[in-house]
């Protein structure tokens, strides 16, 4: 999508766009824990809204719920844009607002989760394939350092590489590439944590 084709937005692409970012800001982890403790889930151990955090306060089950309840909604913002056969760069398009919408929610004052889930759905419902041969990568990487995290970054970067030998068109690749800056960005403070913490033990 070139700044032509931007600046060329339907009113429907435009809507379906800021769809996506609304579903992607709805929390069910801030939503439960508000309404099962009383309390503000962003106050709480990491800030974050994702899963991990909510099983801090809920247990197993929040966790778990929270989980698959991201993952839907990254999904349901795709598959929504695919069922109402809006062009592939403006489906591409949804899948970095959801994203951006669970990171940065504005009802939240752009406080939010760190995107993974929400990531694995929409990159589900968009090809399932990249997300495959992704999982190979992520499996390979972990075997390897024994580290989520780094596995996850060396995943994202891979993606969009992926989807490129995969002969996706430049839509795909570029809404991969933008989706793993975003997500990198959220977990900045994880990343320098594990990389100054690896500095440290060299």
């Amino acid at each position: 999508m070139n700044y032509t084709e931007i600046l060329n937005l339907t009113l429907n692409d435009s809507l379906i766009i800021l769809s996506a970012y609304l579903i992607g800001g709805i929390s069910p982890g801030y939503l439960m824990v508000r309404m099962l403790r009383g309390v503000d889930l962003r106050t709480i151990g990491s800030g974050s809204l994702g899963a991990t955090n909510t099983g801090r306060i809920l247990g197993r089950k929040g966790f778990y719920f929270t989980l698959v309840m991201d993952i839907l909604k990254g999904a349901l913002a795709v598959l929504l844009a695919r069922s109402l056969e809006f062009q592939p760069d403006i489906v591409c398009a949804v899948v970095v607002a959801v994203i951006a919408g669970h990171i940065w929610p504005l009802w939240l004052h752009f406080q939010g989760g760190k995107g993974i889930a929400t990531s694995l759905g929409a990159f589900v419902a968009l090809d399932y394939k990249i997300l495959l041969t992704g999982g190979a990568v992520l499996l390979l990487t972990y075997v390897v350092t024994r580290k989520f995290l780094q596995s996850w970054i060396a995943t994202l970067v891979a993606l969009p590489l992926i989807a490129y030998f995969l002969g996706h068109p430049m839509s795909v690749i570029v809404s991969l590439l933008v989706s793993a800056v975003i997500i990198l960005i959220a977990h900045k403070d994880n990343i320098m944590q594990v990389w100054f913490t690896s500095e440290h033990k060299a």
